[in-house]
């Protein structure tokens, strides 16, 4: 009891007011981590504890509070059931269990305290209070987690073919060869206004079209806005580390879009001078000059193209 009421003043202090809400989520969280045997959650045992919450609701920070999981961390993972239910996985034994909240407890928490007219307080007293049986079912569950969910360094990183924002930890979707992020490919919750002034050149009336252009090779996206300002501020720079800063990639990747351009272009496109007296630099090839005049005009050309026939087709 000690402990739970510990705890329990531990997790009001970060969900910021006390309520049945976070008497379950401790007590849900003090017996699933028994059961699958982690004694310090937030010490020894953190690196071999995930936690699955299935609702986003009071119980979830009391949860977070006492296992000391986070989505920050990785080791919370957020299933969206809308249920009062939460799964402990000991990554070390394998061991999982799932803990859901018995609905009839609402209403046996009442007998515990008829005297108490508010039912949202006598839930509140009688959770503390009440068995664990009357108050959770409890059931060994199979977690098999992915190595893209694991926690730790991000494992992957692509590029959206339509956006351009990066995509971590294999979450982007696999479109007719092109890698899309979620909000591309159709699945995002989010929308990006049509007519947005701060993207689309400025007309008259404020409306205008937004226009992308991109190389392919082989059916994948090779070549594209991302690329071509790295190249750019190469050029601006004379150095592949302040470029990369510019366009906020590290050194490593900046290398590695450079190598894989010059793999299919079949020639070189940055020349690298070393370091001495007037320190070292870098500069971009005569060839690789040439195709970014000739990728700017067509860029423009198609640019000038989509203005064209929106203001045909909208008869601004």
């Amino acid at each position: 009891m000690l402990e739970f009421e510990k705890l329990l003043d531990e997790s009001v202090k970060v969900h910021g007011h006390l309520c049945a809400g976070q008497v379950l989520g401790v007590r849900m969280s003090m017996l699933g981590l028994r059961e699958i045997g982690i004694a310090d959650s937030r010490g020894a045992d953190r690196k071999n504890l995930i936690v699955f919450v299935e609702i986003d609701r009071c119980a979830t920070d009391a949860i977070q509070s006492v296992t000391g999981c986070s989505l920050g961390k990785r080791t919370m993972k957020f299933a969206d059931y809308g249920k009062m239910a939460a799964s402990f996985l000991n990554l070390k034994t394998g061991r999982a269990v799932r803990v859901l909240a018995i609905e009839e407890s609402r209403q046996k928490a009442r007998e515990y305290f008829p005297e108490i007219e508010n039912r949202y307080e006598a839930q509140l007293n009688a959770y503390k209070i009440m068995p664990e049986n009357e108050l959770f079912e409890i059931s060994e569950v199979s977690i098999k987690i992915r190595p893209e969910d694991m926690p730790g360094r991000p494992i992957g990183r692509v590029t959206c073919a339509m956006c351009g924002e990066y995509v971590q930890d294999s979450r982007e979707v696999k479109r007719e060869g092109l890698d899309l992020c979620r909000a591309c490919s159709g699945g995002g919750y989010y929308d990006t206004p049509f007519f947005s002034p701060s993207v689309m050149q400025k007309m008259h009336n404020g409306f205008g079209v937004k226009s992308k252009l991109w190389i392919e090779s082989d059916g994948g996206p090779f070549f594209g806005k991302g690329k071509m300002l790295l190249l750019k501020a190469i050029d601006k720079h004379g150095s592949i580390s302040h470029a990369a800063k510019e366009v906020n990639i590290s050194y490593r990747k900046a290398w590695s879009y450079i190598k894989a351009m010059e793999e299919r272009f079949g020639v070189s496109l940055v020349e690298c001078k070393a370091g001495g007296k007037n320190g070292g630099g870098a500069s971009l090839t005569p060839e690789i000059r040439d195709f970014l005049a000739r990728y700017d005009r067509i860029e423009k050309e198609v640019r000038g193209i989509a203005d064209e026939r929106f203001r045909e087709i909208f008869g601004l």
